[in-house]
């Protein structure tokens, strides 16, 4: 925890050095994110050289440490007082500012309460277990995290493909392995860190809000349609076609995630920032450098520079591709869409120069700063073929395009249609050279499985959502009587969010054991008596507890992983009930790949024909316990 605090702080001296015109919630805000982003590079940068040891960690914790003593020390003096001999207290917060931090903070405590459930709670007899979301994306987390905590490789491989370099954003993975070393289960190096980041990324909403609306009410509005965002899918639960019964004991039956029903806009909460490390500190970065961007754009038009913005926004764009690279490629699309929605402006203010020269400073720090980590890894990943293909109208099903929409993302489609032909001036260029996001993911999808264009989508909700809320906030002001106003405005955030709040009430109650007990005693048994990259032969199971809890390396893991990162698994993956069944075959093919041991246990007896006779009279069993059985092969 301590070296948590420690990159913290260096976070918000940095904010208050490189952006002292910024008002003090802005760079407190700004200097989160900026010692998130430090806690996920500085320890990988010394890793380049010094490997994923305790030895980088120290390093980069002290370079945080002397950055921040620096920072403090250089750092820009308060302005001197106006009257001589007399003290000036600084100016209160705005209202809006700690509105947002308390509204942010609340919600932070309630993720942390389903982080708490969710991250491997221990139950008496040893089991762990997990939440509905967090059910399939774990496991990789965990593993990526232990793998580099253990192994101390770097660039690490797939532990569970070895030989395969990651081509997944892992950085923050990385972050939770980096917090191991001082002495944090893997549990709280999952937990704590996420509680920043995701205050980062609802406090970074809000702001972004206020900065657009410069209003409480549709800062408030837009904040409430995003954090408990939601289409109409309520409709089926309230209408008796799915029961509260259904809602709360199903798996994935709830109003923003259905897929039988065509229902695909899911809770961001739900299914994006707590399963979805890598989106969760995407967010966190991409919404920071918006805010940036806009800054930058607003001031480089109107001629009060912009440029120390820009570098800043060069640098935090530059580190995004291995943190979370669509969030990457969303402020790229972001970046040339405003750029041409604010050419004429520029022009006509005579700033047409300054907005290029400002662009091409953005451009240039961020390319030295993204290309070798495009080249090392994002590259060689989109080179599979199967990364990016023509898929219109993105995951809707028998339902018409438009109708999908209307009906997934609710309030804020719905009025956006009539929005588009009355926004003027500057919200619309922000409105239209944003829904470029929204055609592109519209039309191209950027993974194998077309679904997670949706980490596209959600920025473009983001902005969007802010200006219509902007816009129809406006219009309800003209309303008399006011009582009128505030109950439109009331029933406008209900359906909004009533989805999304039920869909967060199943979050909230449902668990699910992901590993026995007699698995996470087996894995202590790897931990405390086994090299640390040592490779198992085990069944590909996603819950795995070689792979998800002691860092070794499996033959081949799961496909719902492997496939969906580009991986050719297929080959590997129809040995493993061949290496099984024993005799020459499995002698052959464990000498090709170095086998070190052969784990068996339910998922193995279940998915393969295992000849334990063959294991148990040609090699040594060292583990046998609660029906799991380990021999060692080299």
């Amino acid at each position: 925890m301590p070296a948590l605090i420690v990159y913290m702080l260096f976070g918000l001296a940095l904010a208050w050095r490189v952006l002292p015109s910024c008002r003090g919630a802005v760079k407190c805000w700004l200097g989160l994110v900026f010692g998130c982003t430090a806690l996920m590079w500085l320890p990988c940068l010394i890793a380049f050289f010094a490997g994923f040891t305790m030895t980088a960690e120290l390093i980069a914790l002290c370079l945080a440490t002397v950055g921040t003593v620096c920072l403090c020390m250089l750092g820009p003096k308060p302005d001197a007082p106006k009257e001589a001999g007399k003290k000036l207290l600084p100016a209160p917060p705005p209202p809006a500012d700690a509105v947002g931090a308390l509204a942010s903070l609340l919600i932070t405590v309630f993720c942390g309460y389903l982080l708490y459930t969710h991250v491997l709670l221990p139950h008496a007899d040893g089991s762990l277990w997990v939440g509905q979301s967090t059910y399939g994306d774990l496991g990789m987390h965990l593993g990526f995290a232990e793998s580099l905590y253990r192994q101390s490789k770097f660039p690490p491989d797939y532990s569970i493909f070895p030989g395969q370099r990651i081509d997944y954003p892992f950085l923050v993975d990385a972050a939770t392995a980096s917090l191991r070393f001082f002495g944090l289960s893997l549990r709280m190096a999952v937990i704590l860190p996420s509680l920043f980041f995701l205050f980062a990324v609802f406090y970074g909403f809000w702001l972004l809000a206020d900065e657009l609306t410069k209003k409480l009410g549709p800062t408030l509005m837009a904040w409430l349609l995003f954090v408990f965002n939601g289409g109409f899918g309520f409709v089926l639960f309230l209408n008796g076609k799915y029961s509260l019964t259904d809602l709360l004991g199903g798996f994935y039956v709830t109003p923003t995630n259905l897929v039988d029903e065509d229902l695909r806009w899911v809770n961001v909460i739900c299914d994006m920032l707590i399963p979805q490390r890598t989106t969760m500190a995407g967010w966190c970065l991409v919404l920071a450098a918006i805010y940036l961007l806009i800054k930058a754009i607003g001031k480089t038009v109107s001629g009060q520079g912009g440029r120390r913005e820009i570098v800043v926004l060069g640098v935090l764009a530059g580190l995004m591709p291995m943190v979370h690279t669509h969030s990457f490629l969303a402020l790229g699309v972001l970046s040339a869409g405003w750029f041409f929605a604010f050419l004429g402006k520029a022009k006509k203010a005579g700033r047409l120069k300054a907005l290029v020269i400002n662009y091409v400073f953005y451009g240039a720090i961020c390319l030295a700063l993204a290309l070798p980590q495009l080249i090392v890894w994002t590259f060689d990943a989109a080179s599979t073929g199967n990364l990016l293909w023509l898929n219109p109208g993105w995951v809707h099903g028998d339902m018409p395009w438009l109708w999908f929409w209307m009906v997934n993302c609710g309030v804020v489609f719905c009025a956006m249609l009539p929005m588009m032909f009355f926004l003027r001036g500057d919200k619309a260029r922000l409105f239209w050279g944003a829904a470029g996001l929204f055609v592109l993911a519209n039309l191209v999808a950027f993974q194998p499985n077309p679904y997670d264009d949706n980490k596209l989508l959600y920025i473009w909700y983001m902005v969007t959502d802010i200006l219509i809320c902007g816009w129809l906030w406006a219009l309800l002001e003209r309303v008399r009587p006011r009582a009128l106003a505030g109950s439109a405005a009331a029933l406008l955030v209900v359906l909004g969010t009533l989805s999304g709040g039920m869909s967060l009430l199943r979050e909230a109650a449902g668990e699910y054991q992901f590993l026995s007990g007699e698995q996470a005693a087996a894995a202590d048994f790897i931990i405390g008596n086994t090299p640390a990259d040592s490779l198992f032969l085990t069944s590909s199971d996603h819950t795995n507890p070689v792979s998800v809890l002691t860092g070794r390396n499996i033959l081949c893991g799961a496909g719902m992983y492997l496939y969906y990162h580009g991986i050719d698994y297929g080959a590997r993956e129809a040995q493993l009930p061949v290496m099984y069944a024993g005799g020459q075959d499995f002698e052959r093919l464990a000498a090709e790949y170095g086998v070190d041991y052969v784990y068996i246990g339910n998922s193995e007896y279940a998915d393969y024909h295992v000849n334990y006779d063959y294991f148990a009279d040609n090699y040594p069993l060292v583990y046998d316990q609660g029906g799991i059985s380990i021999f060692q092969i080299t």
